[in-house]
């Protein structure tokens, strides 16, 4: 079974911070006041801090870089079949520890 709900806030406007949400209107137009109000004159802009920028230009960077470093998963599989792998069990426990207190911060 269907609910009709088009008569929800038709009429009333909500306000939330500081926005003005108004309601549909049942004709479909708007008064030209509410058109102005949510028209754009053009004139807006945005400007990006330096460290903004900075984040974007390393976000654009990290999009080209492979997921995978296949060069370095060749030379660990044939490390692997040579015998030659070592794990160093220092780097390893250094390595949890960094990652762990990264979270604490």
């Amino acid at each position: 079974m269907a609910n009709d709900i088009s008569g929800i806030n038709s009429g009333r406007t909500q306000q939330s911070g500081d926005r003005h949400v108004h309601g549909a209107k049942k004709s479909g137009h708007s008064d030209s006041k509410d058109h102005a109000a949510s028209t754009s004159s053009g004139s807006d802009k945005v400007t990006l801090t330096g460290t903004a920028a900075k984040l974007k230009e390393i976000e654009g960077n990290l999009t080209e870089q492979p997921v995978i470093d296949s060069a370095r998963v060749m030379d660990v599989k044939e490390s692997l079949k040579a015998g030659e792998f070592r794990v160093n069990p220092e780097r390893v426990a250094d390595k949890m520890l960094n990652f762990e207190s990264a979270f604490d911060k």
